[in-house]
């Protein structure tokens, strides 16, 4: 398989074990080229390796370009690392797995559905039975925020409440790890802080594990126990920020001091790695 080609659809191939079985996500020594160095190819990601812990939120901070969304797309089975491995609960990912979950910047949803088929639709593309998770699906909608608007059609929500469609999409088949693109990147500030209360929340009452990319370090300290910084491409891990704020932060946290002193102590790990540019 040529780099950066997707992997085929699922096969029947039973995943090799590696790693540790406890550990949601296991990331060894991976590097990411695409193209061959001949003709001028690009390396992504070089020799990273990081774990997250079951029931984990884990932010991925970096300068554009220095391979966050890659990475991520690994971890979700949507790219093939050049070398390395990456394992969810100890099962090497081969391809998409139905043990993750992925939301991106953008809700992309199905505008002549409704709220509530967008949700059911990942069930559908599996196979399954929309009446069997319908009961989920509302159990869904109230947890988000959303009762009253399953019958509505995206062109009447908010950008804030599609967002929380797809959240709610996105757990629908229960997975236990949650792969983030930006999701409330084209929000206003005002709602994304709102959005990022909400998810937060959310996460920590489904009890899943989360790896969020953001070019945001206050949404950073404010979602995750973690925040791992890359270096500008190639991506290598430049460090990582314990963050250590409690279980439960409701919007107000926003403006508290412990929530800037982190964010002070991110920007200080990211500006000494703003210059190192690897060859």
């Amino acid at each position: 398989m040529k780099a950066g080609q997707r992997r085929p659809q699922r096969s029947s191939q039973p995943s090799r074990r590696i790693g540790d079985e406890s550990v949601a996500v296991t990331v060894d020594t991976v590097t990411k080229r695409f193209g061959t160095e001949e003709a001028g190819g690009v390396v992504a990601l070089d020799n990273v390796s990081l774990t997250v812990p079951d029931g984990q939120l884990v932010a991925l901070l970096g300068p554009s370009g220095c391979g966050k969304s890659t990475l991520l797309r690994i971890i979700g089975g949507l790219l093939t690392p050049t070398e390395g491995t990456v394992a969810l609960y100890g099962n090497e990912v081969t391809e998409p797995s139905e043990l993750t979950g992925m939301m991106f910047q953008r809700p992309v949803l199905f505008p002549w559905l409704t709220a509530l088929d967008n949700i059911l639709m990942p069930v559908k593309v599996r196979k399954g039975k929309a009446a069997d998770h319908t009961d989920r699906a509302h159990d869904l909608i109230k947890l988000v925020g959303l009762e009253g608007f399953a019958d509505s059609y995206p062109w009447q929500l908010s950008g804030g409440m599609q967002q929380r469609v797809a959240i709610c999409r996105m757990l629908i088949n229960e997975p236990r790890v949650l792969l983030l693109d930006e999701p409330f990147g084209a929000l206003d500030e005002l709602t994304r802080e709102f959005m990022d209360s909400e998810l937060r929340r959310v996460i920590v009452q489904e009890q899943r594990s989360a790896v969020l990319v953001t070019h945001n370090p206050l949404e950073a300290v404010f979602v995750a126990d973690r925040v791992i910084v890359l270096t500008p491409r190639p991506g290598r891990i430049g460090g990582e920020v314990a963050i250590d704020l409690g279980r439960e932060r409701p919007e107000s946290m926003f403006s508290a001091p412990e929530v800037h002193r982190y964010v002070a102590q991110v920007r200080e790990l990211f500006e000494a790695n703003r210059g190192e540019r690897h060859v």
